[in-house]
């Protein structure tokens, strides 16, 4: 945007000289406005409030030092440049005091000499408008978030702070919310990429208040941890209806500057409210009801409130076909495309929780976590590739045991980390004899029950040793040891050194 300019001075020809002297739109600047009074140029700086005003000194019955003061009043951060005839020490100093950024001849001035200083002035303003504009928006981003404290939203409510799409308590917020390319991972959290637009989105901006006006203020913030969401300050009648059209106007016009720019569009999730206190937990309910959009085709726009809630009964449904699959052949291929027909999130989100429990298991700790995919098909084709994965490594397992070794391995492996595992136990669970398990697996085993338990422990602690984060003593209650000193022992004895000692050792290579 341009600079604007004010140009005053009470001599009409020595005005005309000045404007006619810089090529002002080549250079950045706009001449906002001109005038030969100060009392008019005071009125016509609060109309406009230009970034410099030039002004001659020697007027009447306002001189321009008195006009420089009252601006200065207004608006601290007005550069002034001083205009006279004369080469008067007293002015200059009370213009220097003033922060007047030139005190300049009328005899001696040129297009080379005012430009120049223009120049400078553009660059610093600028320098400034840049940094006011990343402290807004970070503190926008911290508010959004609700990580801002609360004395500094205070400070923004008593407008000690400037936020200017905050400033007004009056009027509709609306928000949409985007994330670009993004996928869904195994342990339910999205990844996405960076927006390539997002260093021009000062100019989508624009684009969006100059094409919907209902929009008086809009500002696009990255929200932290991924996404963007774009705050608007709306003027619109009491009308949920016309609301709603108004955020779906908005939206198409911001999917219209995506595939414009970049060929391509996410989905949109859209809310509204009327109070600014609401906006963090406005905002927090877009991204965590974002998952929705992965059944949504591309360039689709939703509603926050138009994403159904789960019963229940079918969330515990979506346990027991995912459990069941390996026992009892449920179909589990046409219970997610029911899902996908029926836009399920919950039941997609329990079925992810049971499968990345089983994925934690056997993967390393510092294994990246597996992408699912960017949309509902992929990511029910996902969970059935892990479902006959899991049928087929526990078919493989069970080939050279008998039935029952077999189901005693697998709840070892299941239930490791109960304290109370025991060779009775297991047995129980089979409904066999304890005696008739200990020589059946001692003997297609060549072990016993409880040296398999230990050594699948071990091999569990090991992997959760990797992990800097977590202690001794967390390990042994992991694994399923009453006492760490217990634990420790155990430890020692399989792998020739302590737990610590083998942590050290993992997180120096």
């Amino acid at each position: 945007m341009p600079i604007k300019v004010l140009l005053v001075d009470d001599e009409p020809l020595a005005l005309e000289n000045v404007y006619e002297l810089v090529p002002w739109e080549e250079y950045g600047f706009e001449v906002a406005a001109r005038t030969t009074s100060g009392r008019t140029a005071l009125k016509l700086f609060e109309q406009h409030r230009p970034q410099i005003v030039i002004t001659d000194i020697s007027m009447s019955p306002m001189d321009g030092l008195e006009l420089g003061r009252i601006i200065q009043q207004l608006e601290p951060a007005t550069r002034l440049i001083f205009l006279t005839a004369y080469r008067d020490f007293d002015y200059a100093r009370q213009a220097i005091e003033m922060r007047a950024v030139h005190y300049l001849l009328k005899h001696e001035i040129s297009r080379n000499r005012l430009l120049e200083q223009l120049l400078f002035l553009r660059k610093e303003i600028e320098a400034e408008t840049d940094q006011r504009a990343r402290g807004q928006r970070e503190a926008l981003k911290s508010f959004l978030a609700g990580s801002l404290p609360k004395d500094e939203i205070s400070r923004i409510d008593r407008q000690e702070v400037r936020i200017p799409i905050l400033d007004q308590n009056t009027g509709t917020f609306g928000l949409l919310y985007f994330e670009w390319d993004t996928e869904l991972l195994l342990d339910g959290s999205r990844r996405g990429m960076p927006w390539p637009g997002v260093n021009q989105r000062t100019e989508v901006e624009q684009v969006i208040r100059s094409r919907n006006d209902e929009v008086v203020e809009t500002a696009i913030v990255e929200v932290m941890n991924g996404g963007y969401t774009v705050l608007l300050k709306l003027s619109v009648p009491n009308s949920i209806l016309l609301l709603h059209r108004i955020l779906q106007k908005v939206a198409a016009s911001l999917l219209d500057a995506f595939m414009r720019d970049n060929g391509k569009a996410p989905v949109i999730m859209m809310a509204s409210c009327a109070d600014k206190e609401v906006l963090p937990a406005l905002q927090a309910k877009l991204r965590e009801q974002y998952d929705y959009t992965f059944f949504l085709p591309p360039r689709s726009l939703c509603l926050l409130e138009q994403v159904p809630r789960e019963e229940e009964r079918l969330l515990a449904e979506a346990t027991d076909i995912w459990t069941g699959y390996a026992t009892e052949k449920i179909s589990l291929k046409k219970y997610l495309k029911k899902i996908i027909e029926h836009c399920r999130m919950g039941s997609l989100h329990t079925m992810i929780r049971l499968a990345h429990a089983e994925w934690q298991k056997d993967a390393d700790p510092r294994e990246i976590v597996p992408a699912l995919g960017s949309n509902a098909e992929q990511i029910a084709a996902s969970l059935y590739r892990i479902a006959e994965g899991r049928v087929k490594n526990r078919m493989e397992n069970s080939q050279n045991y008998s039935r029952w070794v077999s189901k005693a391995m697998e709840y070892v492996r299941e239930h490791y980390d109960d304290p109370e595992l025991s060779l009775e136990k297991v047995a129980g669970s089979l409904q066999i004899s304890s005696i008739h398990l200990r020589t059946t697996f001692k003997r297609e085993t060549g072990q016993s029950l409880l040296d398999f338990t230990t050594d699948y422990r071990i091999e569990m602690a090991k992997k959760l040793l990797r992990k800097e984060e977590l202690k001794v003593y967390e390990v042994s209650e992991k694994v399923g040891y009453k006492t760490s000193q217990y634990f420790s022992q155990v430890f020692r004895r399989v792998t020739g050194m302590q737990p610590k000692d083998y942590a050290l050792k993992e997180g120096e290579e």
